[in-house]
Order: C-alpha cells, then sequence, then structure tokens
C-alpha cells in the first residue's frame, strides 16, 4: 500500500507541475501581446521611440501634399493624387527607416489599408478609450516574433470631412471621383475628433 500511495503522490506532483507549467506559458503568451500605451516622456524602446517620430514625418508630408493638391485642383481633383502619394510614402519611410511603415482603417478606403486581427483590436481597444472619453495614446505590443508601433489618426479638421464626411452633404463632382478611384470605399460618414485609423510600423 505504501508503495502504491508513494507513485500515487508522485504522479500527481507530476500532473499539478505540468499544469503549472502550461499556465505559466500560457500567461506568457498573453504578456506578449499586450497593448502597452505609450504615455508623454515615457521611456520605451529605441526603435518604438522612432516610429512615432516616423509617423511625425510621414503625417506632415502627407498632409502638405494634400493640401498642395487641393490648391490646385481642388478636392475632386486631388483624389487621384491622393491615391498614389498615400503608397508612395510608405514605400518610402519602410525603405528609409528599415521598417514596414504603413496606415490602416477599419473603414478603409484603399483596400491595401485593411487592418490584420492584432490590429483590429488595438482600433477596438482605441474606440472604448473614446468612448469613456479618454485619451488616444500611441502603442506598442509584440505579435508573430515581431514588433508593432501603432499610432491613432483622428479627424482633425474641417477639411478632413470634405472627403470623409456626409455622403449626403458632399460635393457631387467629388462624390464621382471618390467612385470611380474607390468603388468599394469605405471611409466616410465620419464626424470631428472622430477616430479614422492609425499609423502603423512593423519590425
Amino acid at each position: 500500500m505504501a508503495i502504491r500511495e508513494y507513485g500515487m503522490r508522485k504522479q500527481s506532483i507530476f500532473l499539478l507541475f505540468f499544469a503549472g507549467c502550461m499556465v505559466f506559458t500560457k500567461t506568457e503568451k498573453k504578456q506578449s501581446n499586450q497593448i502597452i500605451e505609450v504615455y508623454e516622456n515615457s521611456k520605451v524602446p529605441e526603435k518604438v521611440e522612432l516610429s512615432l517620430k516616423v509617423f511625425d514625418e510621414f503625417f506632415n508630408e502627407l498632409r502638405s501634399e494634400l493640401v498642395n493638391s487641393v490648391s490646385k485642383k481642388n478636392f475632386d481633383g486631388a483624389i487621384s493624387i491622393c491615391k498614389v502619394i498615400s503608397p508612395e510614402l510608405e514605400k518610402k519611410y519602410s525603405e528609409k527607416y528599415n521598417m514596414k511603415v504603413y496606415r490602416i482603417s477599419d473603414r478603409y478606403r484603399n483596400p491595401q489599408h485593411k487592418p490584420t486581427e492584432d490590429e483590429k483590436k488595438v482600433l477596438e481597444f482605441w474606440s472604448q478609450k473614446l468612448t469613456e472619453k479618454k485619451p488616444l495614446l500611441p502603442v506598442y505590443y509584440e505579435t508573430n516574433q515581431k514588433m508593432k508601433v501603432m499610432k491613432p489618426i483622428k479627424i482633425f479638421a474641417e477639411m478632413c470631412l470634405q472627403c470623409h464626411g456626409n455622403l449626403d452633404t458632399m460635393d457631387q463632382k467629388l462624390k464621382q471621383a471618390l467612385k470611380k478611384e474607390y468603388p468599394n470605399d469605405q471611409a466616410y460618414g465620419y464626424k470631428m475628433n472622430d477616430l479614422r485609423g492609425a499609423f502603423v510600423a512593423e519590425f
């Protein structure tokens, strides 16, 4: 009996240890996908900090190009230019900084900006923050052995609503240009301060 009890105890200890390892492994996996918010003056990995600077460069150049296009060709004429400029800038900054840099949106205009499942979770995370009237901060997290950094893009000016606002009040020429360039467009119906999408860096 003593030998049998000892064997059973040994087996129980092994099973408890194995179960503990499984829980630990699951926890570690969850932590690797944890969304970490970047506060002002936060200490973050060097490449995360670089990504945020890249986003600012990207945004400033894209905004400048769009304003210039609109001033020359109006909003409807600028649509075709915007369609070319955006992917060119994504390629430019990806090559310049040796990381994949792009934009995404859950209501995308360009199908190439469709978010991945993990990116959708971040957009949902930010949407909840908006509901709670909390600030939207840049984030970073690990997925599939890669690091991703994301910064929210919000509707920040009335100019944005010219192309992304209410379809019923949108200029007819602009609507026709959008339909021609983006037949499956979803990027409309926004209001000021809505979450439009995000800049993403992957490395």
